[in-house]
């Protein structure tokens, strides 16, 4: 054990002598270079700026270069970084801009207060359903509020309160089949009734059998709706289907203007609270 001992020992000094025999030697322009960028990527930072370029003129160009292109490497990468944030923070402005312009379009001739609300969870089963939002009670909503989304600047059906707690809501969408809103086609002012079918597309029925829809209309919510306000957009006619003769109108499908699965946050329209006298 001890001779194992004294022969490490004697290993180990005779690798501090030849360390130490190599280190007093002059430096070649190959290990200089392979000192400068290990040190370099052990620790980058004193090469950056002025210092650093004083730094770097010493050594050989192969190494000069590469160093410099991988700094110039590491600025791109977090002027990447800045960029991302920075389109992060336009995408927010944007879409507070929408809501914005959503909102004042709808606030100018709906007899109703306006509450924004973000949507907190989803139930997997029920994911084209209902959700939850982060409003209640005590912001003033009540079981009925209609719910709108806003699309590309514009307002559109979403659903209605079912349930309020203190803090928090749940919505019935439209796309629900217990959903039902009266709708109408603007432009040929013919009216039926939009329901869900528990998936994305609505079916629009009670359509009068003269009535000329073609793929592409928009439907929109009817001025003798007791829960929306007139003229709040619902969707497009996605399909006519043929006409059943057993049946004294006709039914459409209806592809909604706001996908349920896309709804990130919400706009609910509650009563105007009484100021005090």
């Amino acid at each position: 054990m001890d001779r194992e001992k004294r022969v490490a020992n004697y290993f180990l000094l005779a690798f501090g002598l030849i360390s130490i025999a190599l280190m007093s030697l002059p430096l070649t322009g190959k290990v200089q270079a392979f000192r400068a960028y290990a040190a370099y990527l052990y620790d980058p930072l004193p090469y950056y700026g002025f210092q650093g370029l004083q730094r770097i003129r010493q050594l050989p160009p192969d190494v000069v270069r590469l160093i410099t292109a991988d700094a110039y490497s590491r600025e791109l990468e977090a002027e990447l970084k800045q960029t991302a944030l920075l389109r992060a923070e336009a995408e927010g402005l944007r879409r507070e801009n929408e809501r914005l312009a959503a909102s004042l379009s709808l606030s100018t001739s709906a007899p109703k207060a306006l509450r924004w609300a973000r949507v907190i969870e989803r139930e997997p089963q029920n994911w084209h359903r209902a959700l939850m939002i982060d409003a209640g009670a005590e912001d003033g909503l009540e079981v009925g509020s209609p719910v709108l989304a806003a699309e590309d600047g514009r307002l559109a059906v979403a659903g209605r309160i079912v349930e309020t707690s203190r803090r928090t809501s749940k919505v019935l969408l439209l796309s629900d089949e217990l959903s039902a809103v009266a709708a109408y086609f603007p432009e040929g002012q013919w009216e039926g009734l939009v329901q869900g079918q528990g998936s994305v597309r609505l079916k629009m029925n009670y359509l009068p059998v003269e009535a000329q829809v073609r793929i592409g209309d928009k439907v929109a919510t009817s001025p003798t709706s007791a829960t929306f306000p007139p003229d709040i957009l619902i969707g497009m006619v996605s399909k006519v289907f043929e006409r059943d003769p057993f049946l004294a109108f006709q039914v459409v499908e209806v592809s909604p203007a706001v996908h349920p699965g896309r709804l990130k946050e919400v706009l609910i329209l509650r009563r105007k609270r009484k100021e005090a006298p």
